[in-house]
């Protein structure tokens, strides 16, 4: 069988099951998870799997129901993590693993999206070329942005598989300092940065800030990448809100 070329996944938890996140009432999470999934439905083409895991009740939710229908929307569910204090980043990547070991065979790369975050200039990061993953790293804070990247499902399963075993948010250790080292490991010419700054809507389930970036920092931010990718480095010097 043919592999399709994308596929887009959306990791969800509509009522959380962790004391890191800032946004816990349920009823709010799933008006915004829904918000999210009519966005990319409108403005990605590709099949799209919404991946939640705190055993929410699609069946009598008619507004998601809709979207299910879709012939390119797939709802996929998965039990509530047992692993509380590991904090929200295991848990999300607990959940990428079971889903990447179901899809690895249909297509050849990933596009992940943290459930409540809306990605503006969407349609022109996923059209960049991907020769491996394409992940916005900081040198500074060493880490790794996981809310939104793109992986080709071989690295996925080489690399990032199982890396979410090592999370531990009550001691500090967060998903986006295991992937960053774990990225060190990787070829040089098989991951790259995101050609302009992903630009998001919503609001942080860490920090519970507004996503929205000031436009004065993201022109330089642009310009910064720019100039990164004539010398072929491969990571932002720092991280900017």
């Amino acid at each position: 069988m043919d592999r399709k070329k994308q596929c887009l996944i959306i990791t969800a938890t509509i009522t959380p099951n962790s004391n890191f996140v800032t946004q816990n009432n349920p009823a709010d999470r799933r008006i915004e998870y829904l918000e999210v999934l009519k966005y990319y439905t409108a403005n990605f083409s590709g099949d799209i799997y919404f991946a939640e895991n705190s055993g929410y009740d699609f069946a009598v939710d008619e507004a998601f129901k809709l979207l299910f229908d879709l012939p390119n929307v797939f709802s996929l569910t998965f039990p509530t993590s047992t692993k509380i204090e590991q904090g929200k980043g295991y848990q999300e990547f607990e959940v990428l693993d079971g889903v990447v070991s179901r899809l690895e065979n249909k297509y050849d790369e990933m596009i992940k999206v943290s459930g409540r975050y809306v990605v503006v200039n969407f349609k022109k990061l996923v059209s960049q070329t991907n020769n491996g993953i394409i992940i916005d790293r900081h040198k500074v804070k060493q880490v790794a942005i996981t809310s939104f990247f793109r992986s080709n499902m071989d690295v996925y399963q080489s690399l990032i598989k199982g890396a979410y075993q090592l999370v531990n948010d009550s001691q500090g250790t967060f998903i986006e300092h295991v992937l960053y080292n774990k990225l060190k490991e990787i070829e040089s010419s098989k991951i790259d940065l995101f050609i302009k700054t992903p630009l998001y809507k919503g609001v942080s389930g860490s920090y519970g800030g507004s996503l929205n970036r000031h436009p004065l920092k993201t022109k330089l931010i642009n310009i910064e990448r720019a100039l990164l990718k004539k010398k072929g480095i491969k990571e932002l010097k720092k991280e900017f809100k």
